[in-house]
Formats: C-alpha cells, sequence, structure tokens
C-alpha cells in the first residue's frame, strides 16, 4: 500500500499568533479538524488515479482528464487541501503592511484598483457578496491583478487564473470568534495579511517570453529603437503625433494605434517602469499586440 500523497502541513506560527484578530480556539479547529478533513478526502479520491502524487496545482488544471465519478470529489478536496495551504501561509503575526509602493506589485494595484485602499475594499466587498461558502480572491490572469469570487473550494487556478490571495468566508473560518458578522471577520482579517508573500506569489506567477519582444525594432518619433528601450515620454509623445495624422486617407485607422501608445505611457506611469522592459511580460505581450509590433506578419505604422 502506497503512502498518502498529502498531508496537512504545519502552520508557520503558534495557534495564538493571529490574536486578537482570529483565536487560537479557530486556528486549531480550522487547521486541525478541517483542513485534515480535506487531506483524508483528497487521498482517498485520488487513489487509483495516477495523479496520486501530482502538485495540487496540476491536478486543478487537470479535472477533465479524471473519471466524472472522481471528479467532484477531488475538486472538493484537493481544492480545500491547496486553498487552506495558501490561506496559512498568507498570515502572519501583526500583517507585513502593505506591497512595497516601488513594487511590481503595487504597481499592478494601482492599475487595477486605483490604490491599495481600494484593493481592500474591493476585496473586502467581494468577501461580502459571495453567497454562502466560498473565497475572495486576488489572482493574476498574465497580464492584471483582478478580484474574483469561487464557490465552496474552487479553486482560481481551474480558471487559469494564478491565486495571490485569497480569504476563507465558509463559516468554519470564523463562526468561533465572530458568530455570524462576516464584515467584522473580513476586517479582522485584513490586520494580519502578510504582502510579503503576496508579493512573492506575484512573482512568481507564471508569464509568457517576451524577450524577442522587447528586441524589436519599432520607429517612435522618427527615431527607430527596441521596443524594450521606450520610455514613457517616447510613448505619450508618439501617441499625439499619430493622433494629428488620424483620418487623412490611408491613416484613417491609425486612430486605435495612437490611443495604445497612450495606453501604454499611462500603464508605464502607474507601474514606475522606466522602459517597456521593466513592465510584466504579459504587459509587454498585450501592449506589442494592440501596437501592431506582433505577430510578425502583421505591418508595422
Amino acid at each position: 500500500m502506497c503512502a498518502m500523497a498529502y498531508s496537512v502541513p504545519d502552520l508557520p506560527y503558534p495557534y495564538e499568533a493571529l490574536e486578537p484578530h482570529i483565536s487560537a480556539d479557530t486556528m486549531r479547529f480550522h487547521h486541525d479538524k478541517h483542513h485534515q478533513a480535506y487531506v483524508d478526502k483528497a487521498n482517498a479520491a485520488l487513489a487509483g488515479t495516477g495523479l496520486e502524487d501530482a502538485p495540487p496545482q496540476e491536478i486543478l488544471t487537470r479535472l477533465t482528464e479524471l473519471p466524472p465519478d472522481k471528479r467532484d470529489a477531488v475538486r472538493d478536496n484537493v481544492g480545500g487541501h491547496h486553498n487552506h495551504t495558501l490561506f496559512w501561509e498568507s498570515m502572519t503575526p501583526g500583517g507585513a503592511g502593505k506591497p512595497a509602493r516601488e513594487g511590481k506589485l503595487a504597481g499592478a494595484i494601482r492599475e487595477t484598483f486605483g490604490s491599495f485602499a481600494g484593493l481592500t475594499d474591493t476585496i473586502k466587498q467581494a468577501a461580502l457578496s459571495q453567497f454562502g461558502s466560498g473565497w475572495a480572491w486576488l489572482v493574476h490572469d498574465g497580464y492584471r491583478v483582478l478580484i474574483v469570487t469561487t464557490s465552496n473550494q474552487d479553486s482560481p487556478l481551474t480558471d487559469g487564473l494564478h491565486p495571490l490571495l485569497g480569504i476563507d468566508v465558509w463559516e468554519h473560518a470564523y463562526y468561533l470568534d465572530y458568530e455570524n458578522r462576516r464584515p467584522d471577520y473580513v476586517d479582522a482579517w485584513l490586520n494580519v495579511v502578510d504582502w510579503d508573500v503576496v508579493e512573492q506569489r506575484y512573482a512568481a506567477a507564471p508569464v509568457p517570453d517576451v524577450s524577442d519582444i522587447l528586441l524589436r525594432s519599432v520607429t517612435v518619433c522618427s527615431v527607430e529603437r527596441r521596443f524594450g528601450e521606450v520610455n514613457a515620454d517616447d510613448a505619450r509623445q508618439h501617441s499625439t503625433e499619430l493622433k494629428a495624422l488620424a483620418g487623412w486617407g490611408p491613416m484613417a485607422k491609425i486612430g486605435s494605434v495612437a490611443r495604445g501608445w497612450g495606453d501604454l505611457a499611462t500603464t508605464m506611469q502607474k507601474r514606475n517602469a522606466a522602459t517597456v522592459a521593466d513592465l510584466d511580460p504579459g504587459i509587454v505581450e498585450r501592449a506589442a499586440i494592440e501596437l501592431w509590433i506582433v505577430p510578425p506578419d502583421r505591418s508595422m505604422v
């Protein structure tokens, strides 16, 4: 008989470390009982599938390969194991402030939510809007960060999203401390989020290889240069020049490209990027497509 694939990881801090926001009793009940139940059922559901030793993140992206009679149990329990593992690691005694202001995560947050306060307000509203049991997540889709919710123990991975931070809004996560007052629990939980860990997950999120795109030659403001060397001022000025041409004869469709260069300049400013090469790869790829820099069979403007 083979050994079980999964086990409940130890907490990275004592049970009482998150008090007064989350009590030791809740942590013991949630970690030792609920997480253990997901692990036990996940191991049972995976038996005989050939995926017993596969990482949860891999399994949650391959659910359709499982026999139909196994699929729901694997999704619920492998999802529960993976979600909870992320949850314990996402918290720290006293919290870890907020993302570094000049860091890439902070720039992504500003671009999507306007500010860190905008992010926390949005994730709180998402957590409160989730009907019944589930999660509210900060995720990365390869281009940007956004907030989504999932029901029960569904994982964002199943939808091709990379989870950065998740708040468990099942009642077992807070009932001993807050009874049915979910808003009080969410407010308390925001005090113990480890943003350093979230930043590390953001840095490790899967992204496309854009090395070839960064080396492509583009003509900006009548000067030829590498796309990766373009700065925000270059992009803004080029946008202005192209807008002046829009609507004239063969240049009638250039307006959308002009807007693309303007959007690129705004993105670089929000993300404190000195050049295009400093942007996240997903953004570089998206911008290159919008600006007709790729695919290679498209003509350049």
